[in-house]
């Protein structure tokens, strides 16, 4: 039985045989340390396939002095650190979801009521701030933007922007 320096070279080659070889010899200790990385048999599986796809798609690259095993281990690591990010990023969730609730009656007239409230607060400002909360909230123009179309300096259009919020939920909470 060949050594896996012999395999390598064998592999750098294009022998298929060799990348069988050496899949037989070391899947399943590289399944083992997936499988203690990803806490699930399945995904651990996926890795080291990914793995060995990898070293094939770069085989002329490896060096047959290194160890081959390294070169695997640290390609699982990787992929495995990559699959972790993933689920953070992505959790998955347990089960189906349920369906969003239904707005009660009551739900839906408090929100039209708010609604109503928001416009008559806003059509008590005047037409300056209701332009700078309109360019700020709606089309997402900066303060920087605002002050150079409306001839201010980007002071004057942050406090104001800050006064007109604090007048709205001052509204709000009087109204409530």
């Amino acid at each position: 039985m060949a050594g896996d320096q012999e395999l390598v070279t064998l592999l750098k080659a294009g022998d298929a045989d060799a990348l069988e070889q050496l899949i037989a010899r070391w899947r399943p200790g590289a399944e083992a340390y997936a499988c203690s990385l990803l806490h699930d048999s399945q995904a651990a599986e996926d890795a080291v396939q990914e793995a060995f796809a990898r070293l094939y798609a770069v085989r002329t690259d490896i060096d047959e002095r290194r160890s081959f095993s390294a070169y695997l281990y640290t390609i699982v690591k990787r992929i495995c650190l990559d699959e972790l990010r993933k689920r953070k990023r992505f959790p998955e969730l347990p089960g189906e979801l349920p369906d969003p609730p239904v707005p009660s009656a009551e739900a839906e007239y408090i929100s039209r009521w708010d609604r109503l409230n928001r416009i008559h607060l806003l059509a008590g400002l005047d037409e300056t701030d209701r332009q700078l909360l309109l360019a700020f909230s709606l089309e997402g123009k900066s303060t920087k933007q605002i002050a150079e179309e409306m001839n201010l300096t980007d002071g004057q259009v942050r406090v104001r922007l800050h006064r007109i919020r604090r007048k709205m939920r001052k509204g709000m909470k009087e109204d409530a």
